[in-house]
């Protein structure tokens, strides 16, 4: 037995070394065949192409008869690749806004550069990698996040630049980023914290960020965000939302929020120390189709609350102005309709009004006239059957807003905003 042994060693003295070394080359040509697939898939099958254009009709005539006009037509095309080998991933969105009519005397809708110039420019391009399911981008990106966010009411959203690491851990979702500049609406580049917030200074300072969120319990969310400027602001976050069924469908949404922010280092922001404070509570019934919505605002007495990068997260967010003035006293009552039920497939409509009292203005504490806005919003999708497969991404919006602000005068507000988004996965 021993002799066969031998004498079949000699014969094929070479087999193990043969046998792995051809496993190795065949798993290798594997693996470049599934990385090479990978690619191919990411790059083509798994992309997606978004074209989205945009019209915008604006006209304001603010206090004195002072009016702001403008027609812009653009949008955004971008490129989003697929994931490669389940880690890597690569965009790219480019973001215009061209004028197609606009007096160059009257300025100020926000659609345009001023005075009522086109612009353009390369708000996002980044890549992303995924470990675990925790996703780390670089680059530029949108964030959307409470009081950091793309506050996209015009022609084109706000985007950000710099690194953030986002994902969950132990049922709570987290968002932490360090942003180094940001692409203001009507801006073509990016500038840092300081510039971005019209402070008068060389000093460049960096915005850091923190979002956590979770489900504590069935209905229940809880969510607090921080963010941080050096030398200029530091604010934070944090709203509780409870939803509940109701008998027959409908449902209850109960929220409540605080917001806190403070001067911080050399008080760039104002020239001096700060700090204020907003907290609000809603509650909206939604029968069917309809949502009502009751919700109340109080700003502390030691500074308008500011809002230099995004924004505002309060409830009262109107279509005109944000209820945030220092000591201000808010109410909003607010109702929608999706008339889709009622055979008007894509047709909805909401109004709201909102007024805001006991104001000061925080250098004197002298008293401020009371505001009231009344909105009116209506809004069709073309998402019917009726309608051509072609002709369903439109959508068509029309706003009117009316501002009474006592002794500071009033403000008229009309705007048609037309949406097509085309995307090819």
């Amino acid at each position: 037995m021993t002799k066969i042994r031998t004498m079949n060693a000699r014969i094929n003295p070479g087999l193990p070394g043969t046998l792995s070394a051809v496993l190795l080359a065949a798993c290798a040509t594997a693996q470049a065949a599934d990385v090479g697939e990978s690619v191919t898939n990411a790059l083509g099958r798994d992309s997606e192409v978004t074209l989205h254009l945009r019209s915008y009709y604006f006209d304001r005539l603010n206090p004195g008869d002072a009016q702001s006009v403008a027609w812009a037509l653009g949008g955004w095309a971008g490129y989003k690749t697929g994931w490669i080998a389940d880690a890597l991933q690569f965009g790219v969105v480019g973001y215009t806004s061209q004028r197609l009519w606009g007096p160059e005397d009257k300025g100020g809708t926000g659609l345009l550069a001023p005075p009522q110039q086109p612009y353009s420019a390369l708000g996002e391009a980044y890549v992303s990698l995924k470990l675990w399911e925790q996703v780390a981008t670089g680059g530029r990106f949108m964030v959307n996040q409470p009081e950091i966010n793309p506050h996209d009411i015009r022609m084109t959203p706000i985007t950000y630049q710099g690194g953030l690491v986002s994902g969950q851990v132990g049922g709570l979702s987290y968002y932490g980023a360090y942003l180094n500049g940001t692409k203001q609406r009507t801006s073509e580049k990016f500038v840092n914290f300081v510039e971005a917030a019209n402070i008068d200074s060389s000093t460049s300072e960096p915005l850091w960020l923190l979002t956590v969120a979770g489900e504590p319990l069935k209905g229940v969310g809880l969510r607090a965000s921080s963010y941080y400027v050096p030398n200029v602001l530091s604010s934070t976050f944090g709203d509780v939302q409870w939803l509940t069924p109701l008998g027959g469908g409908d449902r209850l949404r109960l929220s409540a929020q605080a917001m806190y922010q403070t001067s911080v280092g050399d008080n760039l922001l104002q020239g001096k120390a700060f700090n204020t404070y907003t907290m609000g509570v809603r509650a909206e019934y939604m029968p069917g189709a309809a949502v009502l919505t009751l919700a109340y605002q109080q700003t502390g007495r030691g500074s308008n609350y500011n809002t230099p990068y995004a924004g505002w997260a309060g409830y009262p967010s109107m279509i005109v102005k944000d209820f945030n003035l220092a000591g201000m006293q808010a109410w909003l009552l607010a109702a929608s309709y999706d008339f889709s039920g009622m055979g008007a497939p894509g047709f909805a409509l909401n109004g709201g009004i909102a007024h805001g009292s006991n104001v000061i203005n925080p250098s004197t504490q002298a008293a401020q006239p009371d505001w009231t806005e009344y909105d009116l919003t209506a809004d069709y999708r073309f998402n019917a059957a009726s309608w051509p497969e072609w002709a369903r991404p439109f959508w068509l919006r029309g706003r009117a807003a009316y501002v009474d602000m006592g002794a500071n005068g009033v403000i008229n507000d009309y705007r048609i905003i037309l949406n097509y988004e085309w995307v090819l996965k």
